[in-house]
Order: C-alpha cells, then sequence, then structure tokens
C-alpha cells in the first residue's frame, strides 16, 4: 500500500471512494456478524465513512484504523464527536463516546489495541490493495482477530483490462484462495453494480459485480 498515494488522495480532496450514505449491504448483512450491544466493531482503512456512524447508532463501539489524520479529523468535525487524540500502545488515536480511530498504518496494528474485537467489517479496505499485498493483508487480519471471528467483506469483480484500481477487482475464487487457511469463506449476496460505480464506469469499466461475504475465523 502506498502511503503517500493515499494521504495525496485525502490532501487532494480526491476522495471519490467515499460514499455519503451507509453500504447497502452493511444494512442488508449486518445479522450475519452476531454482534451484541456494546460489541466493538473493527473497520480496516476506515476512512471517514458513514459506516461508521451506522455501527454506533446499533450501540457498538466502533474500532476504526485510518492512514491519514486528516480523514480521522475530517470525520469527527463533521459528526460533531467531542474527543481526544491521545497514544494507545505506540499508535495515535482519537478517542470519543463510542469510537476509538487509530491513525496509521494497518500493518502495525497488533492484536492488542483491538483487544475484545470479535467482528469486523471491510467495504474498501481489500478493494484498496494492490495484488501483492492481498496476502499480507489477509494473514494479517487473521492475526489480529481470535478464532470465532467473524468479518463482512465487501469486494468486487471486473475486467481489469478496462482499467486498474485502486479500486481493485478482487473475486470470490482470489478470496478464497487468500483467506480459507483462516477462515470459512461464504459467498452471502451478488449483484450488477457498475451504476454504484460511476468513477469505473468513466474509466472504461463496462460490467461490474459487487459482492459481500461473511469470513468466520477458524
Amino acid at each position: 500500500m502506498d502511503e503517500e498515494f493515499w494521504l495525496k488522495r485525502w490532501e487532494k480532496n480526491d476522495i471519490g471512494f467515499h460514499k455519503v450514505e451507509p453500504h447497502r449491504y452493511l444494512l442488508r448483512l449486518f445479522d450475519s456478524l452476531h454482534v451484541r450491544p456494546g460489541d466493538p466493531c473493527f473497520v480496516p482503512l476506515c476512512g471517514k465513512s458513514q459506516d461508521l456512524v451506522w455501527l454506533r447508532a446499533r450501540d457498538l463501539r466502533v474500532v476504526g484504523i485510518e492512514l491519514s489524520r486528516m480523514a480521522v479529523e475530517a470525520f469527527v468535525s463533521e459528526n460533531k464527536l467531542h474527543g481526544t487524540w491521545q497514544t494507545r500502545s505506540g499508535m495515535p488515536c482519537y478517542l470519543a463516546a463510542g469510537f476509538k480511530l487509530f491513525c496509521g498504518n494497518f500493518f502495525e496494528l497488533t492484536a492488542a489495541h483491538l483487544s475484545g474485537v470479535r467482528a469486523a467489517y471491510d467495504r474498501g479496505a481489500l478493494v484498496a490493495m494492490p495484488p501483492e499485498m492481498r496476502v499480507h493483508y489477509a494473514l494479517h487480519l487473521a492475526g489480529l482477530l481470535p478464532s470465532g471471528s467473524r468479518v463482512l467483506l465487501v469486494s468486487y469483480a471486473y475486467d481489469q483490462i478496462e482499467t486498474y484500481g485502486p479500486p481493485f477487482s478482487v473475486p470470490v475464487d482470489e478470496i478464497k484462495v487468500l483467506f480459507e487457511e483462516h477462515f470459512q469463506v461464504d459467498l452471502l449476496e451478488t449483484e450488477d453494480s457498475l451504476w454504484s460505480h460511476q468513477g469505473l464506469a468513466a474509466r472504461g469499466v463496462t460490467q461490474l459485480s459487487e459482492f459481500a461475504v461473511l469470513l468466520n475465523r477458524r
């Protein structure tokens, strides 16, 4: 993951990946995470996503990791949070009621940062990773989560000859190869979704399927 690339995207406000509403798969498939009020839920590469607000409204404690401090501060400002920046296990972290938002590299997170977490939601982390980093991502996520944890993961499949990510095409078969050593992988939903990815359409993509899988940590 090219840190400078993503930091510049936020600096330039080039954030076409940001959605102003919670993802429809999160709304429909949330119950598959088997969480209860008060449980923590981890969101990797969280940006300033409204998914975080939606999860918090379900009375979950939201734990995020985001590379860009600008993104975290935008989320704080836009949602009128009243918290403080602290350092937790060596990493800057914004703490507010129900939110613990780490600012740093996902690959520098440890299980200690995510103590108590048994659920995660990945809408944009895996698809932000180039091919050479995806194995590392899958292994690191497995190392962060204890047995029995569940991950709701959203991904896309499109012809990368038409354009190249991010967001990258990471089809179901690749996800199975990446995760099946440590997770049970179950496809939950899939649909044609080019209509909701006009940025990719403008770059030449003619067909795109969007799907959600459930990863159950062995």
